[in-house]
């Protein structure tokens, strides 16, 4: 399609040159020809609101100009027009040959599960960081979402041809981790039969801490009340790391998300790059002593304030680690750094930027999203609500469970990643539970597989009749002539354009609006025409091949956003 977009803006820019020419247009220079979607299939395959962009210029009414164009486009000269019209206040559609829709079913055919791809991306690497969740508990619902975003966003950059790899920051050092390892240690105590303890503010209340300091106390016993409490306090802190890391790997992977880098804020913070980070800035004059802190000026880069960057204690704020984790990146060979953070961040964007900026690294390097809030609601419309230090909070795990319970393992991670992957990153999500476990096609995500099932059943039946596919170069696609048939490879077309967009956007959203809007067109022509006809065996073989490239598409698409193409339901 973008090819096809190539070509039909040539020709109506050359169209619009013999019009200057022949003194019926009266504008300078010719300006980029935009493009715009059709409504439906009526108003052509493509259309173009140039006319209406040179009027102010031409001094003319835009409909007069679009019939100004149009006579210098001879269709005859053009064998991809089929048709030109005028429409509204001078929009100029473009229908195209058949021959264009024929041909993409035969680049479907030809590139199979690599349909859509390209190597825009010339293999630059990119690395995304998402979900970085402080180990101090298990992953929530809104870390749910961003593994869906971050994982998917890594799928598509790999499909335009970059190399791209999923990463998560581990924040294994400073404060909360320190206040995990407090609550661990007051369980740990009250397990063995302490009283009067409580958990210190900002402490962490929720069962999953009682739980493991109990499973500590039962098979370790009260060896470690011979250690000094500052002992005891790290010695449960590095336990509880390492546990409640281990609970998100696995949550994680149970999810489909697989990481390719774990990096460590305790390790930034003792290999010697925050010390190069503050020297470095020392020497640029960015830092300044003020009431006993070390401070950046931040106001230098268009804050409003500037920022503590070493404590009056001498300990480096998360800004410091955080500079040299992203100089850490810079310097493994990324052209292009993606940070997806939680809603909570959304202040810390325009300082990690400036921070960057005063590294000296590349403008336009770094690129940071907010994956905003995920509200669960349930059948009654009403929302949890979450709080990981009260206790009070929706795991990931908890949500895939529910979710099993009705539609089983395997579909409950299918509709969690479809519904945390159905609103742009910049939304509120309202996860309804009462749809996600809904076994019809209300339930978008089932409405998409069932019409990779429904191909699939259309070749098993064949099977069962004896009707074997024929290679494409054997069958007269010109027998596919529905209006519905055209629609139907119209909007296959569409899918390498979206992908690429979708990617370059960082738009994940895109991918399953567009599955669906496939599938809403694929399942009333399911149901209105017959594929398999042995009284005429041409057109049965044409469709078989637009099923086949419908069914290669929809897998394509799902296999994008992690989600499973069953072939049966």
């Amino acid at each position: 399609m973008d090819a096809i977009k190539t070509e039909v803006y040539d020709i109506i820019e050359e169209a619009i040159h013999a019009a200057v020419a022949a003194g019926e247009l009266a504008i300078s220079e010719v300006p980029t020809i935009p493009f715009s979607p059709t409504k439906t299939p009526e108003h052509g395959d493509i259309a173009t609101p140039i006319a209406l962009g040179l009027a102010k210029h031409a001094r003319m009414a835009p409909r007069n100009i679009a019939e100004v164009i149009v006579s210098h486009i001879d269709p005859d000269a053009h064998p991809i027009i089929r048709q030109i019209d005028i429409a509204g206040a001078g929009f100029i559609n473009i229908h195209l040959s058949d021959n264009y829709l024929y041909d993409t079913l035969q680049t479907i055919t030809a590139m199979q599960a690599a349909y859509g791809t390209c190597d825009k991306g010339n293999g630059k690497q990119v690395q995304i960081e998402f979900v970085s969740a402080n180990p101090t508990g298990p992953l929530n619902i809104v870390s749910g979402r961003a593994a869906a975003v971050g994982d998917t966003l890594v799928n598509l950059l790999n499909a335009i041809g970059y190399k791209a790899i999923r990463e998560f920051y581990v924040n294994d050092a400073g404060g909360q981790v320190q206040r995990l390892g407090e609550s661990i240690e007051v369980r740990y105590r009250q397990a063995l039969g302490e009283e009067g303890l409580e958990i210190p503010e900002g402490g962490y209340q929720g069962e999953y801490i009682r739980e493991f300091a109990e499973t500590i106390a039962e098979t370790e016993g009260n060896t470690h009340l011979q250690l000094e409490t500052d002992e005891r306090v790290s010695l449960f802190r590095d336990k509880g790391i390492a546990h409640i890391l281990g609970q998100q790997k696995a949550s994680l992977e149970r999810f489909g998300v697989n990481f390719d880098v774990w990096s460590s804020e305790k390790a930034i913070r003792g290999s010697g790059k925050p010390e190069e980070i503050i020297q470095l800035f020392q020497e640029k004059e960015y830092l300044y002593e003020a009431e006993g802190a070390t401070w950046f000026r931040m106001t230098d880069f268009g804050d409003d304030k500037d920022c503590v960057v070493i404590r009056r204690d001498g300990e480096y704020t998360y800004f410091v680690p955080d500079a040299a984790y992203h100089r850490d990146k810079f310097d493994r060979g990324f052209t292009t750094v993606i940070d997806l953070l939680g809603p909570d961040h959304q202040g810390h964007i325009s300082r990690l930027k400036n921070f960057v900026k005063a590294l000296g690294l590349p403008d336009g390097w770094l690129e940071v999203s907010i994956i905003q809030q995920v509200n669960l609601v349930d059948a009654e419309g009403n929302r949890l609500d979450m709080s990981k230090r009260r206790g009070q909070f929706y795991t990931l795990d908890t949500l895939i469970d529910e979710l099993a319970e009705t539609v089983g393992e395997q579909f409950a991670v299918d509709v969690a990643r479809y519904f945390f992957l159905m609103r742009a990153n910049s939304s509120h999500l309202d996860f309804n539970m009462e749809l996600a476990i809904t076994h019809a096609s209300e339930n978008p995500v089932f409405y998409i597989q069932y019409a990779h099932a429904r191909c699939c059943s259309i070749f098993q039946q064949g099977d069962e009749q004896g009707i074997t596919p024929k290679p494409i170069e054997e069958v007269s696609l010109k027998r596919l002539s529905e209006p519905m048939e055209h629609e139907l490879i119209r909007k296959l077309a569409e899918f390498p354009s979206i992908l690429l967009l979708s990617a370059e956007t960082r738009e994940a959203h895109r991918i399953p609006h567009y599955l669906h809007e496939l599938s809403g067109i694929f399942h009333p022509y399911y149901n209105q025409h017959r594929v398999l006809d042995p009284a005429d065996m041409q057109k049965t073989h044409a469709r078989l091949i637009l099923i086949q490239s419908v069914q290669t598409v929809l897998k394509n698409g799902l296999t994008l956003l992690g989600i499973s193409a069953p072939e049966s339901m």
